[in-house]
C-alpha cells in the first residue's frame, strides 16, 4: 500500500519547482487549510491557543495567515512535546526521532507513516539534478558519512521496512561516521565505489583538504552533497576546480524533513514553500523584509503526528529578494549561517567531529538543554539543564560512561548540572559545542 502511495505521490515533483508561483501558492493554501484545520481537531496545544485567540479553522486561508498563530520556540516543544502530538495517531506506529542538539536544545518528534513517504516523494525535486549528473535514475550507489543514528539511515530502513522496493529501482547505500577519520573512511569509499558521496558540509571540509595534501588514491564520485551544516567557499572551489566534482547541498532538519535544496546556479537554497512555508524574524519576534539576516522559522505542512507551525528552527539566514535564473520559480534562502561548530583538537593529535560529543547528549532524553566548552586538548567541561524528572547521578554514570567510550582515557570530562546555561555566541552565532580555537578567538579564559 504504501510503495503505491509514494508512486502516486512521486509524479511530477522533479518538475513542480518549475510551474508558476501562483500555482505553487495555491497548493500551498490547500496545504495550510488543510493542516489548521487538523491541528485544531486534533492536536492540544493548537485548540487551546486558536480558542484563546479567537481564531478559527476557517481564518487559515493562505500561509501569510499563519502570522496569527504565536511564534513557537524550541523550549516549548521540548518541555511539554505531548501537547503538540496529534491524537489522531498512534505513537508506536510511528517514527520517533529526537534532533541532532545543533542547538543544545535537543527535542522529540514524531513523524507519521504518510509524511515520510511524502518526504521520499518530494526529495525528487532535488535528487532529478543528482540523477541528471548521473546519467540514471535508480540503481546507483551512494556513500553517507553522517551521525552514528543518522537520522537518514533510521527514515531509509522505516521506508524499506512498511514498503515494497524492486532491487532494480533500489538505491544502495553505504553508511560511514563522520566520527571516524577521513583516512578511515576514504578506505571504505574506495572499496565501495559510489556514484555519490552525502555529508555534513563540516566534514567533507576536512576530508577534502586531506585528500589534496595527501595525494591518497581516492575513487572519485560524480556528485558531492550536503547539509546539516557550512561548506566554506575556498574547500567547494577546492572540489569543484581540484578534483572536478559538482557540490549541492540541501536544507532539512528533524522537524522539517525537505526545506530546500540547492540548485547548479549556487545563489542559495530554493525553498520546498509548498511543504515548509519560511519565514525571518529577529530575535524580538518581528518579520523581517527580504533581504535582511535573521532567524528562520518554519511551518510544517507535510507531518501530521508532531504538528509545528510558526516553528523557530534555530538557523540564522536571508531570505533572498530575487528569482533564480536556473527557472525554478521556488523563492530563494542564503545558505543558513547558524549550524557551523569547528572540531576538536585533543592531545594526541586526533581530530573529533562536534557531532560526537552531540551525538553523546542527545541520546539522554532528561536532557533538556547543553553546552559543552573544551578547555584544554585533555579536558571537556560539559554544563546540564536536565529535566525535573530526571535522575542525575545515573544520568551522570551512563555520560560518563559514553564520553569514556568516544574519547578514551586520553580526555577528561567534567559533567555539571545546572539551572540555565548562558550560551556562547561566536561570530554572532550561538555555539554549543566550542572549541580551543573558537575560545582562543574570542579571548575568552573562564566560560
Amino acid at each position: 500500500m504504501w510503495s503505491t502511495y509514494l508512486a502516486y505521490h512521486i509524479r511530477g515533483q522533479a518538475r513542480f519547482p518549475f510551474r508558476s508561483l501562483d500555482a505553487i501558492k495555491r497548493v500551498q493554501a490547500r496545504r495550510v487549510q488543510s493542516m489548521v484545520s487538523h491541528a485544531y481537531r486534533t492536536v492540544p496545544y493548537y485548540r487551546e491557543t486558536m480558542d484563546r485567540l479567537g481564531l478559527l479553522p476557517s481564518h487559515f486561508q493562505c500561509a501569510d495567515d499563519l502570522s496569527r498563530l504565536p511564534l513557537l520556540e524550541r523550549e516549548q516543544l521540548q518541555r511539554d512535546p505531548e501537547s503538540f502530538v496529534s491524537t489522531a495517531h498512534t505513537l508506536n506506529r510511528c517514527l520517533k526521532l529526537r534532533t541532532g542538539g545543533s542547538t543544545g536544545v535537543p527535542c522529540t518528534i514524531y513523524h507519521d507513516t504518510a509524511a515520510l513517504f511524502l518526504n521520499a516523494a518530494h526529495g525528487e525535486r532535488e535528487r532529478s539534478m543528482i540523477t541528471f549528473l548521473l546519467g540514471k535514475s535508480f540503481g546507483y550507489r551512494e556513500t553517507v558519512i553522517g551521525s552514528p543514528t543518522t537520522t537518514d539511515r533510521i527514515v531509509q530502513e522505516f521506508c524499506q521496512t512498511h514498503g515494497y522496493f524492486p532491487h532494480g529501482i533500489r538505491i544502495k547505500r553505504q553508511y560511514l561516521s563522520l566520527i571516524d577519520p577521513p583516512e578511515k573512511n576514504l578506505a571504505l569509499i574506495n572499496e565501495f565505489k559510489p556514484d555519490v558521496i552525502r555529508s555534513y558540509g563540516s566534514y567533507l571540509e576536512v576530508m577534502f583538504p586531506y585528500l589534496y595534501k595527501t595525494c591518497q588514491p581516492f575513487y572519485r564520485p560524480k556528485v558531492i552533497t550536503y547539509s546539516s551544516d557550512g561548506l566554506s567557499n575556498s574547500v567547494r572551489r577546492l572540489i569543484v576546480e581540484e578534483f572536478g566534482l559538482p557540490v549541492l547541498s540541501t536544507y532539512e532538519a528533524v522537524e522539517a524533513f525537505k526545506i530546500g535544496f540547492e540548485c547548479h546556479q549556487r545563489l542559495g537554497v530554493h525553498l520546498n514553500v509548498d511543504l515548509y512555508p519560511v519565514r525571518v524574524f529577529n530575535a524580538q519576534g518581528e518579520p523581517l523584509p527580504d533581504g535582511e539576516s535573521g532567524d528562520v522559522v518554519v511551518s510544517n505542512l507535510v507531518n501530521r503526528a508532531t504538528v509545528l507551525l510558526n516553528y523557530r528552527l534555530g538557523d540564522i539566514a536571508t531570505k533572498l529578494p530575487f528569482p533564480c535564473s536556473c527557472g525554478r520559480t521556488l523563492p530563494l534562502l542564503s545558505f543558513p549561517e547558524g549550524r557551523n561548530d569547528e572540531y576538536l583538537t585533543l592531545a594526541s593529535g586526533r581530530v573529533m567531529h562536534p557531532q560526537s560529543v552531540r551525538t553523546i547528549l542527545v541520546s539522554e532524553e532528561g536532557v533538556w538543554q547543553f553546552q559543552v566548552v573544551q578547555e584544554t586538548t585533555a579536558y571537556l567541561r560539559v554544563a546540564i539543564v536536565a529535566a525535573a524528572s530526571a535522575d542525575c547521578q545515573r544520568m551522570r554514570e551512563r555520560l560518563t560512561t559514553k564520553f569514556a567510550s568516544m574519547f578514551g582515557p586520553e580526555v577528561t570530562v567534567e559533567i555539571s548540572f545546572v539551572n540555565s546555561i548562558d550560551r556562547i555566541a561566536t561570530g554572532g552565532i550561538f555555539r554549543v559545542v566550542v572549541s580551543m580555537s573558537q575560545k582562543s578567538r574570542l579571548g575568552l579564559v573562564d566560560l
